[in-house]
């Protein structure tokens, strides 16, 4: 125990030794970081449309959706999200908006479509590096989506709630948190800097040292004394 206890005090007293070393390095990362997510980083943004599974020409005499229209369009979630991202989908909104610079590949990486856990409604999400085209193609894929749902399946369940609205908050930079990653990886780097320097280092520096390089029992020491000030 005691081992330990000393152990842990010799640890505190090295970091608190390379303090100006590990304040550096911290320093630097944070700096690194902020060059990084400020200049490097090509800013992308995100637009979503939001749509529900609704029949609308299927409700009973009372103008209400029935049991079985709910199960219906919850088991089809899966299927929706499958046809969104389609070719035809995809290619439809490519052709209608006149998308010459983007390919159908490079535009389903930039489609995401989720279902909202426990409720019927699809977003449908769309980054670039163009706010404005991100929204308009979040937009045109939802009226493609509904219509192509409504020619294969003869129903009509997909409603459009939201259309996307432009933002200029780039969606894949937040600056707080990825200062706050920098800052932890430099801590973590300088902590391991530090302790990397010391096991390399074999030079004595206490009587401590020499026993364990030696094996040897310390019987006395001289203290260190500053002659100069005295007569």
């Amino acid at each position: 125990m005691d081992n330990d206890e000393i152990d842990l005090k010799q640890l505190l007293e090295l970091f608190w030794n390379k303090k100006v070393f590990i304040l550096i390095v911290v320093l630097i990362a944070v700096i690194m970081g902020y060059i990084y997510t400020s200049f490097l980083v090509k800013p992308k943004y995100t637009s979503s449309t939001t749509l529900i599974l609704a029949q609308r020409n299927s409700a009973d005499s009372t103008g209400t959706i029935t049991s079985t229209d709910v199960t219906l369009n919850d088991k089809l979630i899966d299927t929706y999200k499958e046809i969104a991202t389609s070719n035809t989908v995809v290619r439809t909104v490519i052709t209608n908006l006149k998308l010459t610079n983007i390919d159908e590949s490079t535009l389903k990486k930039e489609i995401n479509v989720t279902a909202v856990n426990g409720t019927q409604i699809l977003k449908i999400s769309v980054t670039d590096s163009n706010a404005d085209m991100a929204t308009k193609i979040a937009n045109e894929m939802g009226q493609v989506f509904s219509k192509r749902i409504a020619d294969i399946y003869k129903i009509d369940n997909v409603s459009i709630i939201d259309e996307a609205e432009t933002t200029g908050i780039p969606s894949n930079i937040n600056h707080k948190k990825d200062m706050l990653i920098f800052l932890v990886g430099g801590i973590v780097i300088a902590v391991a800097l530090v302790l990397l320097i010391n096991m390399l280092d074999n030079s004595i520096k206490s009587s401590t040292d020499i026993e364990r390089a030696l094996n040897l029992n310390i019987l006395a020491e001289i203290p260190e004394c500053d002659f100069s000030s005295r007569r």
